[in-house]
């Protein structure tokens, strides 16, 4: 089992040629964070929390930027928007305490590029994390309407499985 350190990071090219840096999320994130969140569609923050949220606290802020890369890890997807380095995405799992070689995981992209590749190079380097860790199932708690979401996880290539529980599909992928 190998560590994932605050250094880590990927260069991989989207569909249509584009790059995307994919990195450990740092505390300096913290604003272009929140910023970026406000900037979310309703539809995407409930697809994201079961809920819409106006506004990310700074508990929440704290907990999202501030992880330990052995039970919480989180990166982010950082693609030149007009010249300017931009997050245009996040993906991060935590371990499950009671099981911790299986971990529950989100996705979160800007709404401009869902559907675009983004999700899909964040899903590859949370699996290359987790395997590093010894995670051996990545868990998602998914809306039913969420197909963008429903979709990535089926075109993983992963064995998977599903159930829905009080109008809540989770996915689990074995890694």
């Amino acid at each position: 089992m190998r560590r994932i350190t605050s250094n880590y990071q990927a260069r991989e090219k989207l569909p249509d040629g584009r790059q995307v840096l994919v990195r450990a999320i740092r505390a300096d994130d913290r604003r272009e964070l929140h910023e970026e969140f406000l900037k979310l569609s309703k539809t995407t923050v409930r697809d994201r929390f079961f809920n819409v949220k106006m506004d990310l606290s700074p508990e929440e802020l704290t907990y999202f930027t501030e992880v330990d890369f052995s039970s919480h890890v989180a990166l982010v997807a950082v693609m030149e928007i007009d010249s300017v380095p931009r997050l245009v995405g996040t993906g991060r799992f935590v371990r499950i305490r009671e099981n911790p070689d299986h971990s529950e995981f989100a996705i979160t992209i800007a709404d401009a590029l869902q559907g675009q590749g983004v999700g899909r190079v964040l899903l590859k380097h949370l699996v290359r994390c987790a395997r590093r860790l010894g995670v051996s199932r990545l868990e998602a708690s998914v809306l039913p309407q969420n197909s963008r979401m429903s979709k990535l996880l089926h075109g993983s290539g992963l064995p998977l499985v599903s159930s829905m529980r009080d109008g809540i599909v989770t996915y689990s992928l074995t890694l």
